[in-house]
């Protein structure tokens, strides 16, 4: 049998909880868009290595008739919507089982649910979803729980049209940026760039830099709109994010220590855990599923 491409996949790990539901109808909508494959996963958690086999337990074989019904329904929806989807069953640490299926499948996006009592501000960063957005090697987008509903009603209402990136203007956030450019492109959206500053005195400087990037973004064919703001980071770029009623709030990272070295170090971690949208979580652009899409765009044949 010839194995199928795997290269450029959107991911979903889902534990069936209300914030993996509300991510699952991100990730139809995004796979859609970027017209690739999904693939879905389940990891029942053991102490053991992960594995496509369960260990002999009658609890844990109840558990896998579970999951594999939820799994298989979930994929019913996806190809209801004219998506291929894949679901897998998976055994052993899930931060682990999600980081080597994203390996093996060279995902080109995570799309994740986040834990959280109360919203972004209860958000526990020791979490899964803590360790994939600082390990992965592809973008993750962080989706918190919201209102619980029909998925196929939340994914009709999944709106991809305003994407706003903090930058900093660093090479990480440059990344941000291109993954974001890249889908603005393919959906129409508009595009807000925010710069923040702590006091006026880098002020002129910023809004120069903001200046050329415009330039070279609307080069591009983006609809986009620039923001150089003094202000408390953290404060201030939720404040942006809310008043412009952005659909998608992206920031870069690193990726050597985790989100305390995401590139606004701590401003980025109060940014993922308080934001009131989805977050773009981006360490390599180059594995974003949309980064065949803008070498066709850079080298038309």
């Amino acid at each position: 049998m010839a194995s199928r491409r795997t290269t450029g996949c959107v991911l979903l790990p889902t534990d069936f909880q209300r914030p993996a539901r509300r991510a699952f109808a991100y990730a139809l909508k995004l796979a859609r868009v970027l017209g690739s494959r999904l693939e879905i996963i389940h990891v029942i958690k053991t102490m053991s290595e992960s594995s496509r086999r369960a260990p002999d337990s009658r609890y844990l074989n109840s558990l896998k008739t579970s999951a594999l019904l939820e799994l298989g329904r979930m994929a019913s929806v996806a190809k209801e919507g004219g998506l291929h989807a894949d679901p897998s069953l998976l055994f052993g640490l899930p931060p682990d089982c999600i980081l080597e299926e994203a390996a093996r499948l060279q995902a080109g996006l995570i799309v994740m649910g986040t834990e959280g009592r109360t919203g972004w501000d209860r958000l526990r960063l020791g979490s899964t979803a803590h360790t994939v957005f600082s390990q992965a090697s592809c973008p993750v987008l962080a989706v918190h729980g919201g209102l619980a509903g029909d998925v196929a009603r939340l994914s009709a209402r999944v709106k991809l049209t305003r994407l706003l990136a903090a930058t900093d203007f660093s090479p990480c956030a440059a990344q941000s940026l291109q993954v974001v450019s890249t889908l603005a492109k393919l959906t129409q959206a508009k595009v807000c760039v925010v710069h923040v500053v702590s006091n006026g005195t880098g002020k002129q400087d910023g809004q120069r830099k903001l200046n050329i990037l415009t330039e070279r973004l609307r080069r591009q064919g983006l609809d986009v709109e620039v923001v150089c703001i003094t202000g408390p980071p953290i404060e201030t770029i939720l404040r942006q994010a809310a008043g412009w009623e952005a659909d998608v709030l992206a920031v870069g990272t690193q990726g050597r220590r985790g989100l305390s070295r995401l590139l606004l170090g701590s401003v980025a971690e109060g940014v993922l855990r308080r934001a009131g949208c989805p977050v773009l979580v981006v360490k390599n652009a180059v594995r974003f599923v949309g980064a065949e899409t803008r070498r066709r765009q850079k080298h038309p044949r």
